[in-house]
């Protein structure tokens, strides 16, 4: 894994935009977003101690990870497909609708070209098998689900409408990107009278740059479209959010959760879900199906390549869970 410090170095050569004039709530004071339970990003020393004493896992090389890549299936009209391409990167194609969450077609994810986590495998769809994108949900601006030349491909090609949370519009038009709606906790969005989309809460944090901490807000999403509702998400803590979630908007048919990233929990703990965090989520939102992600893509964290699916099989046998499963890349699950 990268030193942190010559991250930090180079991440002040990008710019990381300006807070907007937005709405005062129980999640933004005015100057920063903030979780409304309290947690807050680990301090830079708190980085340094982890990173100068950490002892990871060592993870296959660039691309030794082998999966078939697939051309996605002709989804059915009257149904929802929904296929897994790489870390929190799902197609989701409904109703002659293609979304993508948190896109990330780079071999890394980081601010610069010659250091930071690289993919251990391929996105399972190429790039130019992909269909007509409509709409690109991006969760919160981190390297790892705001990739900078994929949405800049994703634009050039295909126009999509951008959803983000509050403050990152300016960020993803300095890349690119040209139609872009930016929404706020609950807010929600109708496509084309047929499809919904609202931004849910997460327990997580924002920073591209180490001037620029929650100055962005962060989100998952929430989807209705054909009587089916599909949460995703993004990356997140543990929390009560999930139960709020489930009240307000009802229990998912299928819930898109991360189970990586998550060691040492000392660390990791409020804003990474471990396997057993997102079962207990999975539980709270009283999903039909929960599919893992978030996993064994990039080595972000010091944990092995299988240890999310190990702990994931581990959590679920010991709530009695049945219906959650680690997807492969290019997997496909039609509701």
């Amino acid at each position: 894994m990268v030193n942190a410090k010559i991250l930090v170095l180079f991440s002040l050569l990008y710019s990381c935009g300006t807070n907007g004039n937005y709405k005062m709530s129980d999640h933004y004071n005015g100057k920063t977003f903030y979780n409304t339970n309290g947690t807050h990003p680990n301090s830079f020393f708190d980085l340094l101690k982890w990173k100068f004493g950490f002892s990871a896992e060592k993870w296959p090389a660039k691309h030794a990870v082998k999966f078939p890549e697939i051309i996605p299936p002709e989804p059915n009209p009257a149904k929802v497909s929904i296929t897994f391409v790489t870390h929190a990167t799902f197609l989701i194609q409904s109703q002659g609708t293609n979304i993508l969450t948190d896109p990330v077609w780079s071999d890394r994810v980081s601010p610069v070209s010659f250091a930071g986590p690289v993919a251990v495998h391929k996105p399972a769809i190429l790039f130019e098998h992909l269909p007509k994108i409509d709409i690109v949900l991006i969760s919160h601006n981190h390297y790892d689900h705001m990739d900078r030349d994929t949405i800049r491909r994703l634009d050039q090609k295909f126009s999509p409408l951008f959803i983000v949370p509050l403050n990152n519009a300016e960020l993803i038009r300095g890349f690119g990107a040209t139609n872009i709606i930016e929404i706020d906790w609950w807010d929600s969005k109708t496509i084309a009278e047929k499809i919904k989309i609202t931004l849910t809460p997460a327990q997580h944090w924002s920073s591209r740059v180490p001037f620029d901490i929650n100055k962005s807000l962060w989100g998952g999403f929430f989807i209705e479209s054909l009587n089916e509702k599909i949460f995703f998400a993004g990356d997140t803590g543990y929390g009560d959010h999930f139960k709020e979630i489930r009240k307000k908007l009802g229990a998912p048919t299928i819930s898109l959760l991360p189970i990586g990233a998550y060691e040492p929990r000392w660390f990791m703990k409020d804003m990474h879900m471990n396997p057993e965090d997102a079962v207990l989520a999975h539980l709270d939102l009283e999903s039909k199906l929960s599919l893992g992600m978030h996993f064994g893509t990039f080595q972000l964290t010091d944990e092995a390549i299988d240890s999310p699916e190990k702990d994931l099989f581990l959590a679920m046998d010991k709530l009695k869970v049945l219906n959650f499963k680690a997807p492969k890349p290019g997997e496909n699950f039609v509701l």
